[in-house]
């Protein structure tokens, strides 16, 4: 069923400001907006995704009309067509909203949360329930992915195998795993992934300051465009959660404590594109879906998938291979948290009751880890020798500790896993060193580049 909808907020003229399309847009909570000519006939369409990357490309300027960032090359669903119709041209098309139009003229028009009248519960043959993860073979994926499994989930993968796959042979021939490796915004690949999948967890985008900044269209494209279409795709799944992570960057720098109500102050595109994600997130109010921002702190710890870009993971195979470590904004304060606490979390967000989380925003951390960077090193100095030095050149902008006590009370989540613990066992483990630490797999940045280079 499609009801009839309010078009008075749904339509704009071609030499609308930008402004004025973001406050017809908000008013309406659709999505988008259509734009007529003066015989009212539809032109184009504009959605808030559209506008989102418009601003992560930094060109949105006042001086922008709607016919400058409208979409002429729309899809729309004639009159004549049934409602049956209606539905499946949007569950298979990659589309919010959809007009129906009677001579190019607007009589109404489909949205994707026009769906909840057509929701069929999918039940799995199984009583165990399967979990998508985007981004599974990645660094926090693949621990969190043996969790999952551990707790008696089934868990699907969906990755595009930028880093390579770390699972031993024994861990890729469990039963209750399955791996599809492809590009999360290919519809053909998300459609057979999240088939049968009653909750999902996004963690495939490219991470890090300077992976991200190495090509911003390639990294809007991956840290934002991805996770708007995989928001759409959810809905039109059925899906029940939808946990995104999301960074505690987006504080940038800040002197008091930061809660998820503080003023967010980004000061790059990785965690400006992090913003936008979860807004774009937020947007939608469809039906049972339940999506939840998970702000994580500063990962460390090991992984099947290695990460030595990571601070606390760099000064630490640093210090054992005998380089020399450049420090540069010591005085800074971050939250910092295990990869193992992360999947915790993780875990944790899945096993809450929705109407605790449905919506809402968490901090991921512990009250006791927001640590100075400086800190790290005199941590590293009580269990290996390292050579270090200030380098006062480099800044980096980003200074803020973060509270967690939503997360405390709502969830009621703690770590466990505390800084020095885990550094004087990385100390020991990587002492060993049974891997190549120049791997570039381990390095976001570095395999990033290597990826453009090919295009």
């Amino acid at each position: 069923m499609i009801l009839n909808k309010n078009l008075k907020n749904m339509v704009v003229e071609p030499n609308e400001t930008i402004n004025r399309v973001i406050k017809f847009i908000q008013k309406s909570g659709f999505n988008g907006v259509f734009v007529s000519n003066k015989d009212k006939k539809i032109i184009g369409i504009i959605t808030d995704a559209d506008i989102r990357k418009i601003f992560l490309q930094n060109k949105l300027s006042n001086k922008l009309k709607a016919r400058d960032v409208m979409n002429k090359n729309f899809l729309s669903i004639s009159q004549q067509e049934n409602e049956e119709d209606y539905f499946k041209i949007l569950i298979n098309s990659e589309k919010v909203i959809i007009p129906i139009l009677q001579n190019k003229k607007l009589i109404n028009f489909i949205h994707i949360n026009d769906l909840k009248f057509k929701k069929k519960i999918i039940k799995s043959k199984s009583d165990k329930k399967k979990i998508l993860v985007i981004g599974g073979l990645g660094y926090i994926g693949s621990v969190l992915v043996g969790l999952l499994l551990k707790n008696n989930y089934r868990v699907n993968i969906l990755d595009i195998n930028f880093y390579g796959s770390f699972f031993n042979k024994k861990f890729k021939k469990n039963k209750n795993l399955n791996f599809f490796i492809g590009d999360c915004y290919n519809k053909k690949i998300i459609s057979k992934a999240i088939k049968g999948c009653s909750d999902v967890v996004h963690l495939g985008e490219i991470v890090g300051d300077p992976a991200v900044n190495l090509d911003t269209k390639f990294s809007i494209r991956h840290n934002y465009e991805n996770t708007n279409f995989v928001i759409t795709e959810c809905i039109k799944n059925n899906i029940n959660k939808f946990i995104f992570a999301s960074s505690c960057s987006v504080y940038g720098s800040s002197k008091a404590k930061c809660n998820e109500k503080s003023k967010l102050n980004p000061v790059s595109l990785y965690a400006k594109c992090k913003i936008e994600s979860e807004k774009a997130i937020l947007s939608f109010k469809s039906g049972s879906f339940c999506p939840v921002v998970l702000r994580l702190s500063t990962v460390y710890g090991d992984s099947p998938r290695k990460r030595f870009d990571l601070v606390v993971n760099r000064f630490t195979i640093m210090s054992i291979i005998g380089k020399h470590i450049g420090l540069y904004g010591g005085s800074s304060w971050r939250p910092f948290i295990s990869v193992k606490d992360v999947s915790r979390a993780i875990l944790k967000t899945l096993k809450t009751k929705n109407e605790i989380v449905r919506n809402e925003i968490f901090n991921v951390g512990g009250t006791k880890e927001n640590y100075k960077i400086i800190d790290i090193i005199n941590i590293l100095k009580k269990y290996i020798n390292l050579s270090f030095s200030y380098e006062k050149k480099i800044n980096d902008r980003r200074n803020y500790k973060v509270s967690f006590k939503k997360i405390e009370k709502k969830m009621l989540f703690k770590t466990k896993d505390k800084l020095e613990d885990v550094i004087k066992d990385l100390v020991k483990k990587y002492k060993k060193l049974n891997f190549n630490p120049n791997n570039d797999n381990f390095y976001n940045d570095s395999k990033i580049r290597k990826i453009l280079m090919k295009k």
